[in-house]
């Protein structure tokens, strides 16, 4: 199965991270060395470095577009890496395959972990971002709690720093019992938040890449009983 990560933005040191998170994630799902996932991990030259007005969402909605276009022979589904659901229901018409919005991934799963939810946002700007993409897909429960964690424009060094800040917060003033981290660019410190929480911890790409394998399989089996009744 070969998975495609996009990270819509032209943020490109966001990349590494995305693909460390979704290389981990395939491993942890794979059941044997034949059924491993193959991801690839990339960002859109022509989109904005950040993502969040009415307008970059347009143009990053557009720039994914294209190229999703360009690949949809290539692999078995997609993942938005961000917050923002940029035409996800468009691009699977397009495609005819599954593409999955990391940031409604993890929120999805979430109450399966616990009832009071802290969802952690880079910042203020991608908080309600993320609202609207969870209110698209009828997930916006009454129990999420949004965190931002950082200033919209604080160097991303700052992040690990910020991030487990906001998770002693989301337990201690939150009484939080189970935390997603709702941005791409903060996948890679689930495991370090959970040993500093001692609390369930999701992130988007491992959430997003799980679900659609399953919904790859899906397809195909209805592939194969659809082949049959012919």
């Amino acid at each position: 199965m070969n998975i495609l990560v996009i990270n819509p933005t032209s943020e490109s040191e966001l990349n590494d991270t995305i693909f460390q998170a979704a290389d981990q994630a395939s491993k942890l799902s794979a059941r044997s060395a034949e059924e491993y996932t193959h991801t690839s991990a990339i960002s859109l030259d022509q989109a904005p470095r950040r993502v969040s007005s009415p307008l970059e969402i347009m143009e990053a909605s557009m720039a994914l577009m294209e190229k999703v276009r360009s690949l949809k022979d290539v692999y078995d589904g997609f993942i938005i890496a961000h917050t923002a659901e940029l035409g996800a229901d468009a691009l699977q018409e397009l495609t005819g395959k599954p593409v999955v919005s990391s940031g409604a991934a993890a929120v999805y799963s979430a109450p399966l972990y616990g009832h009071r939810i802290a969802v952690l946002s880079r910042s203020l700007r991608d908080l309600e971002t993320h609202r609207e993409t969870l209110r698209h897909y009828g997930i916006l429960h009454d129990n999420l709690t949004f965190l931002p964690v950082m200033e919209e424009n604080a160097p991303l060094a700052d992040l690990r720093e910020a991030v487990s800040e906001a998770a002693e917060k989301a337990k201690k003033e939150h009484l939080a019992t189970v935390l997603v981290l709702g941005d791409p660019s903060m996948g890679i410190l689930a495991d370090d938040v959970s040993r500093l929480t001692h609390l369930p911890v999701l992130e988007g790409i491992t959430s997003a890449l799980i679900r659609i394998e399953y919904m790859v399989y899906q397809q195909e089996r209805l592939r194969e009983h659809a082949a049959k009744r012919t």
